[in-house]
């Protein structure tokens, strides 16, 4: 623990800041909990009370109490953490402690980004430019519906439409955005330009990020946290009808970066054409979707053999969705029915112990339906799924196939007019990757040799979580608000997989190799997530005790997975000069927990915790002019993020940011 001074310090930040007049913040796009039917997401999901969902907007990503890179924010977030690589700029997503190989389900956009590299890192990252991004769509636990593909969770990033970059009420201009860090030089600008003419729009952005390596708080640099990326975006969209739109949208991403002993070239690039149909009827709105991409890399520069790898991820697929709004007797009824498919297809040369020969398909139907009548919400959802691998391993050639069915059940009672409790049983399947499967080849320099498991079987999940919605208005005075969650869960994993450092496979071979685990693995946790807000000051606070029996991951062949024991973030913002000047200040606290060393597979408890401070500043010149500044780990606090890649990898020290953004 840190010495009582700086804790002291930390309070009298926030506590001052909430004795500042302040006014309310605008929850347009935080509102979501407490309600019994919230609307739909942006793939025309419906999300409902029971899920346990977070939905970041533009004000989160960009607003004046947002954090300074994608990373630190979803840290702040719910039983939320990301592996942290500070050479890699890809994005890997853990909730709840799971993390990797598909358990959480990333993607942009609603494509699945399953692009997986086994070694001294995350198992599965997603590339997107910040820049670029409109919001993050959140989900903890098993999703019935579209994008249910791992049973810990999903995370989408929404990419930029038409109406984020236009002036309300405009057919055309842009927007412009600059930033600027003083720790590292690191400078970032995106310029995005947009119409619409009420049947056609159209939008393109850029985005560029240059850096060097940043300081830690101890003044020492970080090695290869240099910055150096490109990203464009564009979409169309065209009314066929009133009812009839069909829209295309293509993204590219690339980055240099240094990572896992090697200079590395990366892109990513995405293309997806959607057409929908809402008619007005009640029954009918329908979604649907075709997609393909490629992540690809290149190594490109290094101290050992393997340069000249190229390795590539190719994801191609379609998904149908329709909803509807029906009654049955006394029952209000919303139905999201459909189909989703996607084949992940692996290339490249010289890949190690990664495969680069193999194909993965997956195919679902799912049905969720909410019922409601009066103070009465029941969520029933059912996912069937089949899941089939084929590739050549060293010794032969594999082919799983798998099938499963997973139901989900919320039932949730508005006890009154603010407080909703409410129960969650649910099941969830994961099917092995290919790179679990297929693992092979030795350890650069030799001493480990790695071997392929064609009998891994999935994983699967059942758990339930237990807790309350709540929505109070009025709480102290006639003009405030009480917005949150308070929930227990419990998830029991049969068949969990992890590393054997010495197992014998089905061809007779003995080395390294994925295998699933006998019996149950278990974690729980309680997570809390609550905002205040008053025409004086406004709060949003986020809590996570998380307690895990799960083995280890093996670092080396992938990187741990625990979770800190307790993480705790807490924001307090003020708007003065009616509402153009917004002053506050966020704290975070991440505790010790569970931890592994490389090539380990026994946890022990490792009591290192840190707490960080930032503040910030914004004013609004214009409603479409805004200036800001941060400073962030006021403190110069020296620490390694939890989850990093390396304990000898150092957060970024104190740093200033200084931004703007102007739309035209």
């Amino acid at each position: 623990m840190h010495p009582a001074p700086r804790h002291l310090a930390a309070c009298l930040l926030c506590t001052t800041a909430l004795a500042l007049p302040l006014a309310a913040q605008d929850g347009s796009d935080i509102t979501y909990l407490g309600q019994i039917v919230i609307g739909y997401a942006e793939d025309g999901t419906p999300i409902f009370a029971g899920e346990n969902a977070t939905h970041l907007g533009a004000d989160d990503l960009r607003g004046a109490a947002s954090t300074t890179d994608l990373d630190g924010l979803l840290r702040q977030q719910t039983s939320v953490f990301t592996q942290k690589d500070p050479g890699n700029p890809g994005v890997a997503v853990n909730i709840r402690g799971f993390e990797g190989s598909g358990r959480v389900a990333m993607s942009i956009d609603g494509v699945p980004q399953s692009y997986r590299l086994t070694g001294h890192a995350a198992q599965g990252y997603v590339f997107v430019d910040e820049n670029l991004l409109s919001g993050v769509d959140i989900t903890r636990g098993p999703v019935t519906a579209l994008g249910g593909s791992g049973y810990a969770g999903s995370a989408d990033f929404r990419t930029l439409e038409v109406g984020d970059v236009l002036r309300p009420g405009a057919s055309q201009g842009g927007m412009v955005r600059l930033d600027y860090a003083d720790n590292g030089e690191t400078a970032s600008g995106m310029a995005a330009v947009a119409m619409d003419t009420g049947r056609f729009d159209m939008l393109f952005a850029t985005s560029r990020h240059t850096g060097a390596d940043y300081s830690d708080g101890a003044g020492a640099t970080v090695a290869n946290t240099d910055e150096d990326i490109t990203s464009q975006l564009f979409k169309l969209g065209y009314d066929l009808t009133e009812s009839q739109r069909i829209s295309l949208s293509l993204m590219h991403y690339g980055t240099d970066f240094y990572a896992t002993s090697y200079e590395q070239q990366l892109s990513n690039d995405i293309g997806r054409l959607s057409y929908s149909y809402d008619p007005g009827n009640p029954l009918i709105d329908l979604r649907v979707n075709a997609y393909t991409g490629r992540t690809k890399t290149e190594w490109v520069g290094g101290r050992g053999s393997s340069v000249g790898r190229e390795m590539s991820t190719r994801p191609t697929g379609f998904d149908v969705m329709n909803t509807s709004d029906l009654t049955l007797g006394a029952w209000a009824v919303t139905s999201a029915n459909g189909i989703e498919a996607a084949r992940d297809t692996l290339d490249g040369t010289k890949g190690g112990v990664n495969p680069t020969d193999g194909t993965a398909e997956r195919f679902a139907i799912f049905s969720e339906n909410v019922f409601r009548n009066g103070p009465w919400e029941i969520t029933a959802g059912l996912r069937a799924s089949s899941y089939s691998l084929e590739g050549q391993a060293s010794r032969g050639a594999i082919d799983i196939d798998d099938r499963s069915i997973d139901p989900k059940l919320t039932v949730a009672y508005q006890a009154n007019d603010w407080l909703q409790p409410y129960l969650t049983l649910s099941r969830g399947t994961r099917a092995p990757t290919l790179q679990e499967t297929m693992l092979g080849g030795t350890h650069p320099g030799g001493g480990i040799g790695m071997i392929a498991n064609p009998e891994l079987q999935s994983e699967t999940e059942e758990g339930y979580e237990i807790g309350f919605n709540l929505t109070r208005e009025g709480l102290f005075a006639g003009n405030d608000s009480l917005r949150g969650r308070l929930n227990y869960y419990n998830m029991d994993v049969e068949n969990y997989v992890v590393t054997d450092m010495s197992f014998t496979n089905a061809f007779g071979q003995t080395g390294a190799a994925f295998v699933n685990v006998p019996g149950t693995s278990r974690t729980q946790g309680v997570e809390l997530e609550l905002t205040y807000s008053q025409p004086l000051f406004d709060v949003g606070l986020s809590y996570t005790h998380n307690d895990s029996d799960l083995p280890s991951q093996t670092p080396g062949l992938g990187a741990g997975q625990y979770l800190p024991d307790d993480t705790l973030s807490l924001r307090v913002a003020q708007h003065l000069m009616d509402g153009r000047l917004t002053l506050g200040a966020n704290y975070t606290y991440v505790s010790g927990g569970l931890y592994t060393d490389t090539y380990t597979s026994t946890p022990y408890q490792k009591d290192e915790s840190y707490d960080l401070v930032d503040l910030f500043a914004s004013y609004e010149l214009t409603p479409d002019a805004v200036i800001y500044a941060k400073v962030t780990n006021v403190f110069d606090e020296v620490y390694a993020p939890w989850l990093s890649a390396s304990a000898g990898e150092n957060g970024r020290g104190r740093t200033l940011h200084v931004g703007a953004s102007l739309k035209f």
